[in-house]
């Protein structure tokens, strides 16, 4: 019944929170300067011309008018078609989800395989040189820009070993293999942040759990210390971790935009970065929604996990 509300009030709360969120960006995209008409029609079309695209596209009607239009068709799975190619924006968007669906899950793989043994190692060694030097490597890697990283890694093992595929990629559906292998440097370009977070805050939650009197009590007790550090503090430690990863997710999801764009995949971020270049209104919408729907889903199974592992949480 706990869970049931939980996600009963999390679908509730979803609905004011993505027509914000759309709202947000479709008043945000109207202020670029530009005109969608003026990059189908060219730089010498007449007013004339300009005027009729623009009926053609419905950009003549109030602003009011084009939302209200624009969140009607979200009912039937309707989120326009491309100014530029007239190609459905829910299609496209569904060709490149899993692009960034796979660089984001195997980003945050690549996050907890850092930043989870770092964090412990660090706690239980707190005050010593392992610990110092693994919070210092933290701290730099917090400052660490992704972009940066990604093309350090592009000439490292891309250009100079040839170990890993460079920039670009092919579609997820159509070569999966292919894309999941290009996807593992920018996996790490994008990673490398999130595990240093993770490390942050594991070290913190587990050093506090480690100076309790219940491990006093596993010690004299006589159970072995990896025992006591991989099972009970780890254990007393997941919810700061699983509100970390949580949090990780919206960031990742945020970073694949820029790690996309370095690296050439055909992703979400890819495709919004073209999008709001030509001025296609109609595609920034639509990726804001589904990055919100994400978004929004992972915060639900985060407060769904919270529960289950700590019943007493309501």
């Amino acid at each position: 019944m706990k869970v049931g509300s939980v996600v009963t009030g999390r679908l509730l709360s979803m609905i004011p929170t993505l027509i914000l969120a759309t709202l947000i960006v479709f008043m945000l995209i109207r202020l670029i300067p530009g005109d969608p008409a003026n990059a189908i029609a060219g730089e010498y079309a007449t007013p004339e011309r300009l005027a009729e695209i623009r009926s053609q596209l419905g950009l003549d009607k109030p602003l009011v008018l084009q939302y209200l239009g624009w969140l009607g068709g979200l009912f039937t799975g309707d989120l326009g078609t491309s100014f530029m190619t007239g190609q459905s924006v829910l299609g496209l968007i569904l060709e490149r989800l899993p692009v960034t669906i796979t660089l984001t899950t195997m980003g945050l793989l690549v996050a907890v395989l850092i930043g989870l043994p770092t964090g412990i190692l660090s706690a239980s060694r707190s005050g010593g040189r392992l610990d110092r030097f693994l919070t210092t490597a933290a701290t730099l890697g917090l400052a660490m820009p992704n972009f940066w990283l990604g093309m350090v890694l592009i000439l490292v093992f891309s250009i100079s070993l040839g170990w890993l595929p460079g920039p670009g990629g092919p579609l997820f559906l159509a070569d999966p293999v292919g894309s999941i292998r290009a996807t593992v440097l920018p996996a790490i370009a994008l990673g490398m942040v999130g595990g240093a977070e993770i490390c942050r805050q594991v070290r913190s939650a587990m050093v506090e759990d480690l100076s309790s009197d219940h491990v006093r009590t596993h010690k004299a007790k006589g159970i072995p210390w990896s025992r006591i550090l991989w099972v009970h503090s780890l254990k007393n430690s997941s919810l700061p971790f699983l509100t970390i990863v949580g949090l990780q997710i919206s960031r990742l999801l945020s970073g694949a935009v820029v790690v996309e764009t370095v690296f050439g995949l055909s992703g979400l971020g890819t495709l919004i970065v073209t999008a709001t270049n030509q001025r296609e209104y109609l595609i920034v919408q639509g990726v804001v929604l589904i990055m919100a729907l994400l978004v929004i889903f992972t915060n639900l199974v985060v407060d769904v996990l919270y529960r289950v592992i700590d019943p007493r949480i309501k």
